[in-house]
């Protein structure tokens, strides 16, 4: 998101048990958004070259509807999912498939077609997958780890302890196994495997209404690994799904007596606004290499942090300048509490990408304020105005300095008193 370091496959599902959603009320234009212009004096913002890109917030965008639900509960969750490199502090390439899940045609990124397609799935809801390994440099090395750390949703705690049951039983005779209660844990069935000689392992976790699910590959010299790793994603990660504020499926709704519909905000934060749009033609082709279900999207340090080149710093910097709520589409916006944690944001990123071999290039022009670098014929852009930042990227250096300056432009109008 920072950086482009994956393509995004675009994934879609329609609602089936989520509570039903409306937009309410008309949404704000952007002229009635709060702003305060806190451009540099040194900047003509009517000379700067915007190309067709907009250059003013988007009206808000109201409640989730049924088109939508399922790819805003699932980036919402992402907060709620540990990124690997906290489980395996080595695991900070991530890969794919980290994406939001919203039914079985992209859980069979994640598992096979028999393990995926098992019956109690047709009562899955939705969930975030999260994938890691460690560094280029520990193949060689004969050192590599991978891990992907997931949590899908159910309808009730049943269906979750049947899928996880009927998961592990799939996955087992896949490997030519059968599965076994992890130790301490009678909750998690663990299956063990081997592939191209190394050492794999398994893990479903029925937890409430939620499977938590990890699999954990080492060579052969680090299977020790193995059973401790996964012991601790489960400490770390089944506390912190237990947080997640979920909506309620109808029955939930009904049970606490919620009327009228209970779906999320899209953009509570109002930070998503100042993002540059993608069209709702490029989100829908799949042909366009629009990042799909993974954009149009706020997400916190944890979020950002799982489709990072660089999630330790991304998770750091934004948990420690309060960049809780962080909007990713065309561009990616950031909102700090304070300028000065802005700032600290800019200089974070662009110190990162120097050491991941980017090189600094010539700012737009007439936006000196605007810091641009390129790698291997990709231009990257950052820009900050008060407690926002706003980096964008391109193949075309044209394009990403029209990019950055029409964002500058729409950063001069964003909300600095923003809670």
């Amino acid at each position: 998101m920072r950086r482009p370091i994956m393509g995004w496959l675009a994934v879609t599902a329609a609602l089936v048990a989520v509570t039903g959603c409306t937009i309410d009320g008309a949404p704000r234009s952007a002229e009635a958004v709060a702003v305060t212009s806190t451009a540099e004096p040194s900047v003509d913002l009517a000379a700067l070259d915007t190309g067709a890109y907009p250059t003013a917030p988007r009206p808000e965008f109201g409640k989730a509807t049924t088109d939508n639900i399922l790819q805003v509960e699932g980036q919402r969750m992402a907060q709620f999912i540990v990124v690997p490199f906290e489980i395996d502090a080595d695991l900070t390439k991530s890969g794919l498939p980290t994406m939001v899940i919203t039914g079985k045609s992209n859980l069979k990124l994640v598992f096979s077609p028999e393990v995926a397609d098992v019956p109690a799935n047709e009562k899955m809801l939705g969930g975030f997958v999260s994938t890691a390994a460690t560094p280029d440099e520990s193949l060689r090395a004969g050192q590599r780890r991978g891990l992907n750390n997931m949590v899908v949703r159910y309808l009730t705690a049943a269906d979750a302890t049947a899928a996880a049951q009927q998961m592990a039983a799939a996955a087992a005779t896949n490997a030519g196994s059968r599965p076994t209660a992890l130790p301490g844990r009678p909750d998690t069935l663990v299956v063990r495997g081997t592939s191209g000689g190394n050492r794999q392992i398994m893990a479903f976790t029925a937890q409430q209404t939620y499977v938590l699910y990890q699999w954990y590959e080492t060579t052969p010299a680090q299977q020790d690994r193995l059973e401790p790793t996964i012991r601790k994603a489960l400490q770390l990660q089944t506390p912190l799904i237990d947080q997640f504020p979920a909506t309620p499926t109808k029955a939930e709704a009904a049970a606490r007596g919620i009327t009228g519909s209970s779906a999320p905000q899209v953009d509570q934060d109002h930070v998503l606004i100042y993002a540059l749009p993608y069209s709702d033609e490029e989100l829908k082709d799949a042909k366009a290499n629009v990042p799909g279900g993974s954009v149009r999207a706020v997400y916190g340090p944890r979020g950002m942090a799982h489709t990072s080149s660089d999630p330790v710093t991304d998770f750091n910097v934004l948990t420690e300048t309060g960049s809780t709520a962080n909007a990713v589409e065309r561009s990616t916006v950031y909102r700090a509490e304070t300028a000065q944690g802005s700032q600290k944001i800019l200089d974070a990123f662009v110190a990162s990408n120097r050491n991941q071999g980017w090189s600094d290039v010539d700012s737009p022009p007439g936006l000196p304020v605007a810091t641009c670098q390129s790698k291997t014929q990709y231009y990257w852009c950052i820009v900050r105005d008060g407690r926002y930042v706003a980096s964008v990227s391109s193949s075309s250096e044209q394009d990403a300095y029209q990019q950055i300056s029409a964002q500058y432009v729409i950063l001069t109008k964003a909300d600095q008193q923003a809670e």
